[in-house]
């Protein structure tokens, strides 16, 4: 990939951590400042839920977190853009559609039809066993 690929790529990766952040910012606020008077149950369990929703998409945003700082780095060590099964380069579509992808089209489907229970946990082994 060209060096002006992967910058424009880190510059994607960086504003989509900013936007991350300032949503998790934002969250704690707006539960910080909750006050938890309501009329009637209904109303309460109706509250309890939308808090309860709005904690798992941080949750998933706190994942997302993770795998962007991890595609960082893979910047800085020159090797965002290379699957990490077999070595190929990942395309650019796919790059432009999961900037964090850490694996080519081929791989992911083929990680995808053998199933998670099929994978080798050990990083630094291959993630597809040998039938």
């Amino acid at each position: 990939m060209g060096h002006l690929d992967v910058d424009r790529f880190r510059q994607v990766l960086r504003d989509m951590l900013e936007t991350l952040n300032g949503q998790s910012r934002d969250t704690l606020d707006v539960l910080a400042r909750e006050v938890a008077a309501f009329a009637d149950v209904a109303d309460r369990a109706t509250a309890e839920s939308d808090r309860h929703l709005t904690i798992l998409m941080r949750e998933r945003d706190r994942q997302l977190i993770g795998e962007i700082n991890e595609a960082l780095a893979r910047v800085k060590d020159g090797d965002y853009g290379i699957c990490q099964e077999c070595g190929e380069e990942i395309g650019l579509a796919r790059l432009r559609a999961q900037p964090t992808a850490t694996l080519c089209v081929h791989c992911k489907s083929m990680l995808e039809e053998m199933g998670r229970p099929y994978m080798v946990a050990a990083r630094g082994e291959t993630a597809f066993l040998e039938e």
